[in-house]
């Protein structure tokens, strides 16, 4: 894809998030379809998740496409894509070091300072069940 859409950075965001600790079970893909869902009002399928997966798994390219990608992003957008990150992170109750890393790495590469991170986080309430 030449040109991502903003919910395309968001989905592979989240996908980049929930695969960062080398597993992928139904329970983070069925999270990623609702997350996905609620963040941009599209619906993902799970064969698309598991293609996004696959791909990044072999070329392992989000970092520097989003570090290429993040000037002509607005700032409304990378908060976006922390927030949607974030949201995974923390979706299965359960924070794995990889997982934050990624989550980390995916800030930096947007350009969004540490404590700019913190505070996105904070301001972010993960949805109830």
């Amino acid at each position: 894809m030449a040109n991502p859409t903003d919910t395309d950075w968001i989905i592979k965001a989240m996908i980049a998030v929930a695969a960062a600790d080398g597993r992928l079970n139904a329970r983070e893909v069925s999270l990623i379809q609702q997350l996905f869902e609620a963040q941009t009002g599209r619906s993902v399928d799970a064969s698309g998740i598991f293609l996004a997966v696959q791909a990044y798994a072999t070329k392992r390219d989000l970092l520097r496409d989003l570090s290429v990608a993040e000037g002509s992003m607005s700032p409304e957008t990378k908060e976006e894509i922390v927030r949607a990150a974030y949201l995974m992170l923390v979706a299965d109750e359960y924070v794995a070091e990889p997982e934050l890393k990624k989550l980390k790495d995916i800030a930096a590469a947007l350009g969004i300072s540490e404590t700019h991170l913190d505070a996105i986080i904070a301001a972010t309430k993960p949805p109830s069940e």
